[in-house]
């Protein structure tokens, strides 16, 4: 017996056989062909014995052996749970022993006898078919175990469509998502699984997308992303977002749908009552008695409401949108600059102060300014300017004296005393 470290390049192959003088013939044309490193063994005992202490790519084993033969070694492999590549070495007109090894599980069964070239010739071929074989067998195993592992436990929903859109696989994520079990979701048609306005849309890029097949101009790594509206077993529909591509066979054509679904009705809920908030504050600001100016970090005007518009005697909006506050002709005086600059930098909002600033037709304008900084994240990230026309509103001269303003002042809601 002697026992070879294979190499890692290199087909480790374990030969079991009871004539001494075969397995070192057999050994020195197996290893001179530099693919493979062979291990022998005198009999199937001692073969057991060396694949409890490690493992082999390939094994090839002689039939009539004592003890145990070549039929009953494959046999107690396979009990155990041992797949790897088995070849059975026989010698001529054994065919009923051909017939019982490839029942048994065998992968190839090889004739002593004839001339040696072309007998090892074949041997080599294969041993080296049977192991690639099975390694290809292997990867492709591990493969699918691994995404089968990801596919039935990501939160979203995974499915398969084919081209008549019967779905062939969705993953047991649509309980969690939809409340259907699996085999529910199956037997769905796409019109039970969505309302008709989605049904509709996916129809028509389903159509798009294959006339783009048809003419040769579908990009075959494009992912397509959209939204459908889902019903639910309780009744309800939910929003989900679609990632699709098409999936192809080995000559590019396509033959179904792969999709990733993910829930996103709170998304959409979320940006619902933010337009709906947006849209309010838009009105109030729009529609407020006193002028409103916001600008960027750096200083940039991003809005201004018609109010300041009317109160700088500015020709529209547009005279202001996107020029520095810093440097913006009716408001950046020295005053105004040092107060903006301040609360940026500290963001912490000032207390009203009196401010002038030239303006088209008068020639200085008095406002009470209130200016205080626009802060997320405990990050300033812009500066929120009110001005409210001193005119029209009662200034006791205590009250300029103290700097004592009405609480409601810069409220957006203020209230005309009597003079």
């Amino acid at each position: 017996m002697a026992v070879v470290e294979a190499e890692p390049s290199k087909i480790s192959l374990l030969y079991v056989d009871d004539e001494p003088v075969l397995l070192e013939l057999c050994t020195i044309f197996l290893e001179r062909s530099g693919e493979f490193s062979v291990t022998t063994a005198q009999g199937a005992p001692e073969g057991l014995r060396l694949l409890s202490e490690q493992p082999f790519d390939a094994i090839l084993s002689d039939y009539q052996m004592p003890d145990m033969n070549g039929i009953e070694f494959l046999k107690h492999l396979k009990e155990s749970g041992d797949d790897t590549p088995f070849l059975i070495f026989t010698g001529k007109g054994r065919e009923e022993v051909v017939i019982e090894a490839l029942n048994n599980g065998a992968d190839f069964y090889i004739q002593k006898g004839g001339d040696p070239k072309s007998q090892f010739a074949e041997l080599i071929n294969k041993i080296r078919y049977a192991v690639e074989r099975r390694r290809a067998e292997e990867a492709l195993r591990q493969s699918e175990e691994r995404y089968r592992l990801i596919a039935d436990n990501t939160a979203d929903n995974i499915w398969i469509f084919d081209l008549t859109f019967n779905m062939t696989y969705v993953s047991p994520a649509v309980k969690k998502m939809r409340g259907f079990t699996v085999e529910e979701d199956l037997a769905q048609p796409l019109e039970d699984k969505m309302t008709r306005e989605s049904c509709e849309m996916i129809a028509s890029r389903f159509q798009e997308q294959l006339a783009l097949e048809m003419t040769g101009a579908a990009d075959p790594d494009r992912t397509i992303l959209f939204e459908t509206e889902e019903y639910c077993k309780d009744g309800s529909t939910i929003w989900v977002e679609n990632a699709v591509r098409a999936l192809r066979d080995k000559e590019g054509n396509p033959i179904g749908v792969l999709g990733i679904s993910r829930d996103i009705t709170w998304r959409k809920e979320v940006d619902k009552a933010l337009r709906l908030s947006e849209g309010r504050y838009r009105s109030l600001a729009e529609n407020s008695p006193v002028g409103i100016v916001t600008c960027d970090a750096e200083g940039i005007i991003d809005y201004i409401n018609p109010k300041m518009v009317l109160m700088l005697s500015l020709s529209g909006n547009d005279e202001a949108m996107g020029k520095s506050l810093f440097t913006f002709p009716p408001l950046a005086t020295p005053k105004f600059i040092e107060i903006l600059k301040r609360t940026m930098a500290t963001g912490e909002a000032e207390d009203p102060t009196e401010i002038e600033c030239q303006s088209r037709g008068r020639d200085t304008a008095r406002y009470w300014g209130h200016i205080s900084p626009l802060t997320a994240d405990d990050a300033v990230w812009g500066a929120q300017v009110i001005l409210t026309d001193v005119n029209g509103y009662r200034r006791d001269d205590e009250m300029v004296q103290t700097g004592e303003y009405p609480a409601n002042l810069f409220s957006g809601v203020l209230v005309k005393q009597e003079r």
